[in-house]
C-alpha cells in the first residue's frame, strides 16, 4: 500500500489504477489454494452459477485487494 495513493482517490479510473498496481504488486504473494478454488466452483455450480477456475481466482484476488484497501483506509493514520 505504501506510495500507492491512487487506490484511496475519490475518483473511479484512479482507484482502478491502484487496484491494477496493488494486484500486480501481489500477484506473486497470494495465490488462493487450487483446492479452494475447486471447491469454490462445485458450490458455486451447486447454486446455479457456471463459473470457471480463472474467475474464481479473480474474485478471491479482488476480495484481499479490497479487503487490504478498507484495513489501510481505516487504520492508517
Amino acid at each position: 500500500m505504501k506510495g500507492n495513493n491512487q487506490i484511496f482517490s475519490d475518483n473511479k479510473v484512479e482507484r482502478i489504477k491502484g487496484y491494477k498496481k496493488l494486484l500486480k504488486k501481489n500477484h506473486d504473494s497470494y495465490n488462493p489454494p487450487k483446492q479452494i478454488v475447486t471447491d469454490i466452483v462445485e458450490a458455486m455450480e451447486a447454486q446455479g452459477y457456471d463459473v470457471s477456475e480463472e474467475e474464481v481466482t479473480a474474485y478471491l484476488n479482488s476480495s484481499y485487494a479490497v479487503f487490504e484497501r478498507s484495513y489501510f483506509k481505516n487504520d492508517r493514520r
